[in-house]
């Protein structure tokens, strides 16, 4: 049977297992004093390719934490015990009404994390030219998104998020953003109409997050991926808002028959939508522009998502007094014979586990992401030959664990620490050890990647 939500406009209930409780403070927030001091940052480099996955905040991928459009009122979303105050207040200046956050923030913000090589490391400071970012923001150099991304990180950097722990009535607020270096300089082309003026280029260096943002951002186990090449590739704002949070309730819905359900109003009510007033209305909202292709249903069936292929599709509700957007993921299909003969599934099934838990874990997994590709290869470890291996770690290891081990060896490389046969022996040796001595443990698994 299908399952349905019920939710109101301004509170959104996400208490969906695998959630990970605060570990820092009962606000998730980490003080000051325990962020480290920005260490010296290496000369930019360009940007090879369009970042493809990105790590942030599991929050803003389990309730629909992003608006589908400009808002300038504040919103409010709860999930499990945190409930979130999004913009409409500065909690120094009552008159001041910053925006609240909608698609296009998070685009910015997603654009923003890409930057970030190492997502273990805490620094606030992430260094990016505006070209850059115009770039994995617009596949633009500037040109007319100039000024639209100039006012989305002001609006970055002046927007407050408050956060109160429901249980004990705590409330804390912070920004993403604390500030971004902007420098201002002659206009380098002679030719150029404007310099003979006294106006100035303006150069974009670096953004500095706030502490308490980079805090969270180095919690492994409150961050999630996102393929952000596929999010950037939507459209629509209302596909993209759609695109960031139902996922996460469709994820236990695999087939057609067995889908996850939402009615139009209601879902509409979180993305921060008018609704409106007949059902026709609301099914063309979904459907128009579906003789071009372009069609929010359009946009979004058949997308990818990191555990499968999204789908969906327009049903009536059960009195027919509204239509409701069905959902469901797809699992990739897994080789079930690829690895049974290798030394890591000995190893897991010494510990009592079966083939059946790893190929789930294995569905759920991603591939191997930029940084870790990165990390590797500095590591002076060849991914070629050995990705079915990294694949399998990264399945059967608490994900922070995974990250930390290809860290440590790109550290050692890096610090010439020479090993008795070589590098990747080395990795791989540890790499066994960790997941043994995880399996030998009765809860060691269950306790790490969901």
């Amino acid at each position: 049977m299908p399952t349905s939500e019920k939710t109101s406009l301004t509170s959104v209930n996400a208490n969906i297992s695998g959630v990970a409780s605060f570990l820092k403070s009962s606000l998730n927030c980490p003080l000051v004093r325990e962020l480290p001091a920005s260490p010296a940052v290496e000369p930019l480099k360009p940007v090879q390719k369009r970042a493809r996955l990105v790590l942030a905040p599991k929050d803003f991928f389990i309730s629909p934490f992003f608006a589908a459009k400009p808002h300038i009122g504040a919103r409010q979303v709860t999930v499990g015990h945190r409930h979130y105050h999004i913009g409409g207040f500065h909690p120094l200046d009552k008159t001041q009404h910053p925006p609240a956050l909608d698609v296009r923030h998070a685009r910015a913000i997603f654009a923003l994390l890409s930057f970030r090589t190492d997502p273990l490391d805490k620094t606030q400071l992430i260094r990016f030219s505006f070209n850059q970012f115009c770039k994995q923001y617009a596949s633009s150099n500037g040109g007319r998104y100039s000024n639209a991304i100039k006012k989305i990180l002001r609006d970055l950097t002046n927007s407050f998020i408050r956060i109160t722990d429901t249980k004990t009535g705590v409330a804390h607020s912070y920004r993403l953003i604390e500030r971004v270096d902007i420098e201002e300089r002659p206009i380098r082309r002679k030719d150029a109409r404007l310099a003979t003026s006294p106006q100035l280029e303006m150069w974009f260096n670096s953004c500095t997050l706030s502490p308490e943002f980079a805090g969270l951002l180095g919690d492994i186990e409150e961050l999630q991926h996102l393929r952000f090449d596929v999010f950037n590739a939507i459209r629509s704002p209302i596909a993209q808002a759609i695109y960031l949070y139902i996922p996460s309730r469709a994820y236990y819905h695999h087939s057609q028959n067995d889908p996850f359900e939402i009615n139009l109003t209601n879902l509409l009510e979180q993305i921060s939508i008018s609704i409106p007033f007949h059902k026709s209305k609301r099914k063309e909202l979904f459907s128009k522009h579906a003789d071009e292709g372009r069609s929010i249903l359009q946009q979004l069936d058949g997308l990818e998502t990191l555990s499968g292929v999204f789908h969906v599709q327009l049903a009536d509700t059960v009195g027919g007094k509204d239509f409701k957007l069905l959902a469901w993921i797809d699992k990739r299909s897994q080789p079930k014979s690829t690895f049974e003969n290798s030394k890591l599934v000995a190893i897991w099934k010494a510990g009592g586990r079966t083939l059946e838990q790893l190929h789930e874990r294995l569905a759920q997994v991603e591939p191997l992401n930029d940084c870790e590709l990165d990390w590797l290869e500095k590591a002076a470890i060849p991914v070629a030959g050995n990705e079915g291996f990294f694949r399998l770690a990264k399945a059967m290891l608490p994900q922070f664990q995974f990250e930390s081990l290809l860290a440590e060896a790109k550290c050692e490389e890096q610090e010439g620490r020479a090993a008795k046969k070589n590098q990747t022996a080395r990795l791989i040796w540890r790499i066994k050890l960790a997941i043994k001595d995880l399996v030998s443990s009765q809860s060691g698994l269950d306790n790490g990647r969901k």
